[in-house]
């Protein structure tokens, strides 16, 4: 028989209420929400669901209200909210630059204006989170780095160092952000720019572009909908797998971008 969706997401809040200490630091909580849900891959959903999970939409208001039950979420809430259900932090947005990779040779850790590529008439390839558009950040807290940074904290060959952080002040007034707070929230998000690709419906990142300037993935909503499919008009909303709190920006709302900081520091003489 294979598992409910109830209780994939049970054993999922689990997974995240099994730290150590939910009362330690905001850090220990961030990096323990980064190794958990790193670990809930496209894969990993599939074999433990027997095949496509899916969602109801009741079940993904069902979920929200799961996710509301996270002892871990609940405790980063008391600190972070902003990562936790927004709104965004319009004031600390870093962006982290990692060096070449044999993969991406042609990548560079800097960022400038004339690196953005904005969406276009062609949507390019359907996605959930698309690499090829726009940019990403993570919110830097008041007292650490974003989960990007803890992310590569934790090890990926494909990140090689040096990393840039980068801050990046949204000081466009103009520049409105959708938020994604839930399952339902990335429901109605798929449902109102659908790109359909056979059964299989996805965001449309351009048409998304004319309302919005990014769009904000929040924890909470990470633990109810990833790795789920939703039904929507016409098919099934592509399953999201962003893992930790970011924004994708469709726009270039910024002042200049500042370095803050280079990792490892520059070992001259």
């Amino acid at each position: 028989m294979r598992p409910t969706p109830a209780r994939i997401l049970r054993r999922r809040i689990e997974q995240l209420d099994a730290a150590a200490d939910l009362t330690a630091d905001t850090d220990a909580g961030l990096r323990h929400f980064t190794s958990v849900m790193t670990g809930w891959t496209e894969p990993e959903v599939t074999a433990l669901a027997g095949g496509t999970a899916v969602l109801t939409p009741s079940e993904a208001e069902e979920a929200d209200e799961m996710a509301d039950s996270c002892r871990l979420l609940g405790r980063l809430a008391q600190d972070e909210e902003t990562l936790v259900r927004g709104p965004l932090d319009r004031t600390h947005q870093h962006w982290i630059g990692t060096s070449p990779h044999e993969l991406v040779p042609h990548r560079r850790p800097t960022l400038t204006r004339q690196r953005f590529t904005a969406p276009a008439a062609d949507p390019g390839p359907p996605s959930a989170k698309p690499f090829h558009l726009g940019l990403y950040t993570s919110t830097a807290r008041r007292d650490g780095p974003g989960m990007w940074r803890i992310y590569l904290d934790l090890g990926s060959s494909l990140h090689p160092q040096p990393w840039q952080t980068w801050q990046l002040p949204v000081t466009d007034p103009a520049a409105d952000v959708l938020e994604i707070d839930g399952a339902a929230g990335w429901t109605a998000f798929v449902g109102r720019y659908p790109l359909a690709r056979g059964n299989d419906i996805y965001p449309d990142w351009t048409k998304a572009a004319r309302d919005f300037a990014g769009v904000h993935m929040t924890l909470r909503a990470i633990v109810a909908a990833q790795g789920f499919r939703i039904p929507v008009a016409d098919g099934l909303a592509a399953a999201p797998f962003w893992d930790i709190e970011s924004t994708l920006w469709l726009r270039w709302c910024f002042s200049p971008p500042r370095l803050l900081e280079v990792t490892p520091p520059h070992a001259g003489p």
